[in-house]
């Protein structure tokens, strides 16, 4: 029977290149199907902190590869949704000692210092009012209650899709279709021609509105998810089942180490042991060399 102790310790660089060699693998092999099981992205997380991977990147990659949403679906005539909500619920309450980290993520993804809001164990943070811009109707809440804590990223577009439809689309379809109708009805006599130019004018002056409209939406819930993602994991690494699990896991680190240490300084005796010995059996070869050349 093999001595554990004298079994080869892999580096975190080795661990994470045979993890890395061996998804590749797991993608052809024929016993994936046999032994692969689905599993809460709480348990994901938890599987991967035991092989050393952080969970702010098992929650970034659930974030990239979550499935895109399809506001064109919901949004009607404008393209998009009027309204996006990101919500994700965790076990286990905040202190508020984690709301200054929470403040951090909130203005690093999203470059506005913004306004915050405590009242109990709640935090709500809103962007900063400009009055020379329009404003946006997003709302950051932390809360937490009846030991869970909800992270919820909402947004509203109602403001900002009436500037673009009513400001673009019916401004400049009116402003540049009636001129352009009255210019060809005078300079062809054609009514017919004149209207539908003018028709024309203002299509394609809504139709800007409504490619703006969808991309900005999409573009904003790229961000809402990962704010969402990495407010989440603050929330989580704060909570006390988190730091239990945590504190549990950590007389097992420690363990691992003992037995890393143990299995260097079983291998260093080893070495020194068969180091000995070689010398040994070259001095006895010498004195038999000698004995014989006597």
């Amino acid at each position: 029977m093999a001595d554990p102790f004298r079994e080869r310790q892999l580096s975190p660089a080795e661990v994470r290149r045979i993890l890395r060699r061996a998804l590749e693998l797991a993608e052809r092999d024929a016993e994936t199907q046999a032994v692969e099981t689905s599993m809460t992205e709480a348990e994901l997380v938890r599987h991967a902190g035991e092989l050393g991977i952080p969970r702010t990147a098992i929650r970034g990659a659930a974030a990239e590869h979550a499935p895109p949403e399809e506001p064109k679906a919901q949004g009607g005539w404008l393209g998009a949704p009027l309204r996006t909500l990101f919500e994700e619920e965790l076990d286990g309450e905040i202190t508020s000692d984690s709301h200054e980290d929470l403040v951090d993520v909130i203005r690093s993804v999203t470059g506005d210092a913004g306004q915050v809001q405590i009242v109990g164990k709640t935090l709500t943070w809103t962007p900063t009012v400009n009055p020379q811009s329009q404003p946006r109707q997003l709302t950051v809440t932390v809360r937490s209650r009846n030991g869970k804590t909800l992270v919820r990223v909402e947004e509203r577009y109602t403001n900002f899709a009436a500037a673009l439809f009513l400001g673009i689309g019916l401004g400049f379809g009116l402003g540049g279709g009636l001129p352009t109708a009255v210019a060809i009805a005078t300079t062809t006599k054609d009514g017919f021609a004149a209207a539908l130019a003018g028709v024309a004018v203002l299509m394609f002056a809504f139709l800007i509105p409504r490619l703006l409209f969808p991309w900005l939406v999409r573009r904003r819930s790229r961000k809402h998810r990962e704010l969402l993602s990495r407010l989440s994991g603050v929330a989580h690494a704060a909570s006390p089942g988190a730091r239990a699990v945590e504190e549990a896991a950590a007389p097992r680190k420690r363990k691992r180490k003992r037995i890393a240490e143990a299995s260097a300084e079983a291998e260093a005796e080893a070495g020194a042991e068969a180091e000995a010995e070689a010398e040994a059996e070259a001095e006895a070869n010498a004195g038999r060399g000698a004995r014989a050349r006597r």
